[in-house]
Parts: structure tokens; sequence; C-alpha cells
């Protein structure tokens, strides 16, 4: 994670005695920026998060993932095979068995006012997110960051014009995250066990 934060956040921190003067005490604080405000919004939801800097780093990434599992994981769920074929996974891909043990899929965008991740048809086909394996590994960019749902809807109409996707959802409910009264709106949606490997400049 310290790589993550050095790399990502990498600009040379102002001392908050120099800042503070340069603002004026009456001045509202800084805002964090989005990528720092979704990594923390995301792990508290229970999303494990691995910033990769080279393909090379999302690769090893991705295989320490697999042998994790007890048991040998034998099919790949995955609708994009070039997708696969990028982490070099070595394991038979499926488009059909929502019954395999794990996913591999990119997302729409990184949301950082919730840490959510929204994804649409071209992520998950026609298929209910209830429906799909309980692990989700989701291959980003750090170009793909929302501050609201609402600007990653914008960023789909605007990326889709001729085409907008159907299918478009959040995932936000993840495994270690406590279901409670506070989240009940979000029931059925499946909470997934969700592994988001970071790629800087992955497009």
């Amino acid at each position: 994670m310290s790589k993550f934060w050095s790399t990502l956040f990498g600009k040379k921190t102002v001392p908050k005695e120099l800042d503070a003067e340069e603002r004026g005490p009456h001045m509202p604080a800084k805002e964090a920026p989005i990528e720092q405000i979704f990594a923390g919004k995301f792990t508290q939801r229970g999303g494990k998060f691995v910033y990769c800097e080279q393909l090379e780093d999302a690769k090893t990434a991705f295989a320490d993932i697999i042998k994790e599992y007890p048991s040998e994981i034998r099919e790949l769920l995955c609708l994009d095979p070039a997708l696969a074929e990028k982490l070099d996974v070595g394991i038979t891909l499926t488009k059909t068995n929502l019954n395999a043990k794990i996913m591999l899929c990119n997302c729409e965008s990184l949301v950082s006012y919730d840490g959510s991740l929204v994804v649409c048809e071209h992520q998950l086909g026609a298929n209910k997110l209830s429906d799909l394996p309980e692990t989700l590994v989701i291959l980003a960019g750090t170009r793909q960051f929302s501050k609201t749902v609402s600007d990653a809807l914008k960023n789909i109409k605007h990326r889709y014009a001729d085409n907008i996707p159907l299918n478009i959802t959040s995932i936000k409910q993840f495994k270690s995250e406590a279901l409670n009264e506070d989240n009940y709106m979000n029931y059925g949606s499946g909470v997934k066990e969700v592994y988001l490997l970071l790629l800087e400049d992955f497009s």
C-alpha cells in the first residue's frame, strides 16, 4: 500500500504550517484527492486493494489471489477474453458457468463518494450481480475515478453516446461488510469478495 501512496500521490507534501498560513484561518479545509477518498472508502467496506504500477505487477497480484484458494480453480468466468489474456491467467475461461469460483472483469468507474465500482453489461452481460461468483477480481485504471455515481453515469453516457449500455449497477456490498439496517435497500444485490487491481494508465 505504501507504494500506492508514494506513486499515485507522490508530489511533495506542503508543510501543514505553511499550508495553513497561505490559506488563512477562515478558509475551508482542502478536500482530499478523489483517489485517496476512494481508496479509504473501498477498503473500509472490506474491498481488497492492490496498486499495480505495471502490467507485470497485476499478473503477479492475480497469481497471488489464485494461490489463496485452498482448492484448485478449474474455471474463470470472464466475458472479455482479451482481459484475461492481458493477465496471462492460465486458467480455463468460461462465459457461461456462473458457478465458477471467481470472475475477472473490468469496470466503468471507481466512485470516491462511497468506494463503489460502477459496471454495466460490458462487464456483466445480462447477468444479475447476485448471480455471479462470490469472488470478483476487477482490473481498473487510474483514469477511471469519478467523484459521484452521477458523474460515473455521465461518463458512461459520454463514452457510449451512440449505444448506452444496459444493466448498469454498482458493486458496493463487500463480503466483510456487515449487513445492517442502513443498507437494507441493497438486499439481493449480492455480497461479493472484491479484489481491485488498480493499474497505472490501464485502458
